[in-house]
């Protein structure tokens, strides 16, 4: 009877099983976030070492920003005419580039930050794009959440373990030699997962035709999917701000780059502990709670800014938003892709919504750095605080966009 009930608890319904190429796409997502963990937050650190300037680090994520959004818009035609694999192929290569180029140019990125900036813009335009239109493709209604779950789990196993590796690489290591150290590691993370993208099967599809001319008739029928597509655009405001902002406040309290790394290994395992319960536990049918019971819990976490700016007080906001962000982009991604399912040309515009997704969030993002970028353009802790709980204040809206009529 005991073994019954433990069968029943950890056995999973066929049509909830992912398969095997589902399994394949999120392998190769792990190697290549196992590279962006390495360095991605350590980018913003360089810089800041480089400059200790605020703004050249707010300009530089504008740009790779703004480019990354009218990259998406640009590239989903020929990601719809060529398929969505060679653009996700191309995007895992470019970022290989990329990174190539921060290690021939070392100090030199200061002053050609915007062209790195764009082609850090372009490189994720592509790659996002092809992952997210593919996603839909391995996955189904019935199993998305559990999809997007253990995508989440991942991803944050991955940055779980990439920012301790390269903390501990960059303070054993004299100067900044230790940060080109991790960015050539990740190099070769980014080279593995290009050739894992071999192993994932080519797409077959009849329609090829750009889809995205007829987004106004879409609006006009499916009035209701503009709501879903403005959610993005305010989901992006504080992720914008928080690429950024956290590991230089970090790192200004306590200027040690192996402590920035353990902290967001601390970050990180809360995301992992959220996304595992959320994705045996989650429904499609519960959308607006989830989305209420995460706008809560990132807004509560901001208050604790508005004591000080201290290593206690970042910390705790740190780890609070970490519980509750993968709550609110699962629970999003996966009523957006339901939607796929109700417009009228439903999968036929699978790329067009991701295109249009992928360009709303990123503006939002951006929007988000300019509007922090206004009121402070260096280590203000007056106006930091009010700044981060605006923007997470702005996400009890995302419940009543999700509304379904």
């Amino acid at each position: 009877m005991r073994e019954v009930l433990l069968m029943k608890l950890f056995q999973l319904p066929k049509e909830k099983r992912l398969s095997e190429q589902a399994i394949i796409m999120l392998t190769n997502q792990t190697i290549f976030q196992f590279g962006n963990s390495l360095s991605l937050i350590f980018i913003n650190l360089y810089l800041w070492r480089l400059t200790n300037s605020l703004l050249i680090n707010g300009l530089f994520n504008l740009i790779a920003l703004v480019s990354q959004a009218c990259g998406t818009m640009l590239m989903g035609e020929f990601s719809k005419k060529k398929g969505r694999l060679a653009i996700y192929r191309y995007g895992i290569f470019l970022t290989a580039f990329f990174y190539l180029w921060i290690i021939i140019a070392q100090e030199n990125i200061v002053q050609y930050f915007y062209l790195f900036a764009l082609l850090k813009g372009i490189s994720q335009a592509a790659y996002w794009l092809g992952y997210f239109t593919l996603v839909h493709e391995v996955s189904t209604n019935l199993n998305r959440h559990r999809y997007l779950g253990w995508n989440q789990i991942t991803m944050a196993s991955a940055n779980l373990i990439g920012p301790a590796i390269a903390g501990v690489i960059i303070s054993m290591n004299s100067e900044l030699s230790g940060y080109i150290i991790v960015f050539s590691l990740a190099f070769i993370m980014f080279l593995i997962a290009t050739l894992g993208s071999l192993r994932i099967k080519k797409e077959t599809t009849h329609h090829k035709e750009y889809y995205m001319k007829y987004l106004r008739l879409i609006l006009k029928k499916k009035p209701t999917f503009f709501n879903a597509l403005l959610g993005w655009f305010i989901i992006g405001f504080p992720q914008g701000i928080l690429m950024y902002i956290p590991p230089i406040l970090l790192y200004n309290i306590f200027p040690d780059e192996g402590f920035v790394g353990y902290m967001n290994v601390i970050f990180l395992g809360a995301s992992i502990l959220a996304s595992y319960i959320f994705a045996r536990m989650a429904n499609i049918h519960s959308t607006r709670k989830y989305l209420f019971i995460a706008a809560i819990g990132m807004t509560v976490s901001s208050v604790f800014l508005m004591w000080e700016i201290a290593i206690w007080s970042v910390v705790l906001f740190m780890a609070f938003s970490s519980l509750f962000k993968p709550i609110q982009a699962n629970t999003y991604a996966a009523y957006y892709f339901k939607w796929i399912d109700n417009i009228p040309l439903q999968e036929n515009f699978r790329v067009e919504s991701v295109v249009l997704r992928e360009a709303i969030i990123n503006l939002g993002r951006a929007l988000g750095i300019v509007i922090f970028m206004i009121f402070s353009q260096e280590i203000n802790t007056t106006t930091i605080p009010w700044i981060i709980v605006f923007v997470m204040a702005l996400q009890f809206s995302i419940p009543y966009l999700a509304k379904e009529k």
